[in-house]
């Protein structure tokens, strides 16, 4: 699907451009979402550049995500997708600058573009270009890594809790490992999205001017961005080492109470051995027993030796043991 926006009456006007019509030689933003080879052509003849195709997105070397070339400045992306939490997947997006106007490629729904064009469908300034959308962009970006952190922050001081807590004497440290395995995958992909992004905002800030250069009322913004993303990236890593803590943690409990479990068998172990010394000596071997006669007694017997098995069996799973 290939989205224009151009300028009209003091906001962005949205139009979605249908198979085989041209985009409006006037748009100051293309948006290709999960475009199909006729939406990229549509593109590439309104801005005169080459779109990168999915595969050139996925590639991961610098040289790759952020270049100049034909008097465009390519940039390219890695966002948090999906829904807040564990579900959040890191997606890539390009951002292309040329000739004043943005043209921006995703393969996925990233939260942060729908907000920003509803803004910029009510009010926009004058005075905007390519370069102010896709600083507006990048900010949404930010505040929407900004909120799954804290949020994922929040959980892991749940989860903290949930663990260290004094007064709980079973915990059921499988899910609590599988959730802090979760939260541990979500602080490398927001990890890795500050990152990407630390690099796109320093490429962004560059004045060469051999560069696509933005405009220096903007370069404020990139300033304010760039520490932004350095304080979240603390913070990602404050939350990364306090699950390796936590993590850590949980597996000395798991140890602790193992030791717990082999010291009471260890105790069983004792109290049951003067008992079966003294059988083993006189092997039961008396004249007078009275439980010579009974007609019942074998499968009396039967029945008390698989009581005798399956009721430590009951009384450890009912202690959680087992």
């Amino acid at each position: 699907m290939l989205i224009a926006y151009e300028m009209s009456g003091g906001r962005l006007a949205r139009r979605e451009i249908a198979p085989g019509e041209a985009a409006p030689e006037s748009a100051l933003w293309l948006d290709l979402v999960c475009p199909s080879a006729e939406d990229e052509r549509l593109a590439e003849e309104a801005v005169g550049i080459g779109i990168p195709t999915r595969e050139d997105l996925r590639k991961i070397e610098p040289s790759s995500r952020l270049y100049v070339e034909d008097g465009a400045r390519f940039m390219t992306l890695s966002v948090l997708v999906g829904g807040n939490g564990e579900g959040a997947s890191l997606a890539p997006v390009s951002f292309i600058l040329a000739k004043g106007r943005l043209v921006t490629v995703r393969y996925d729904d990233a939260a942060a573009f729908g907000p920003v064009a509803a803004r910029l469908q009510k009010s926009c300034p004058e005075a905007i270009a390519g370069d102010t959308v896709l600083v507006d962009l990048v900010e949404a970006v930010i505040d929407r890594t900004a909120d799954m952190l804290e949020e994922a922050g929040q959980d892991i001081e749940r989860l903290s809790k949930r663990i260290f807590e004094r007064d709980r004497t079973r915990r059921d440290y499988r899910a609590i490992l599988t959730h802090v395995g979760r939260k541990e995958g979500l602080m490398s992909s927001a990890r890795e999205a500050l990152n990407s992004l630390s690099r796109m905002i320093a490429f962004l800030g560059l004045s060469d001017e051999t560069q696509v250069v933005i405009r220096k009322n903007l370069r404020t913004d990139i300033k304010s961005m760039a520490r932004d993303v350095q304080g979240l990236s603390d913070y990602a890593n404050f939350l990364a080492n306090k699950l390796q803590f936590m993590l850590d943690g949980t597996v000395g409990l798991v140890s602790l109470e193992q030791n717990n479990i082999i010291k009471i068998f260890a105790v069983l172990s004792v109290v049951f051995m003067p008992p079966t010394l003294i059988a083993s000596i006189y092997g039961m071997n008396f004249e007078h027993i009275p439980e010579l006669r009974f007609v019942a007694g074998y499968p009396v017997a039967l029945i008390a030796m698989a009581l005798s098995a399956v009721a430590p069996y009951l009384f450890f799973k009912w202690r959680g043991w087992l």
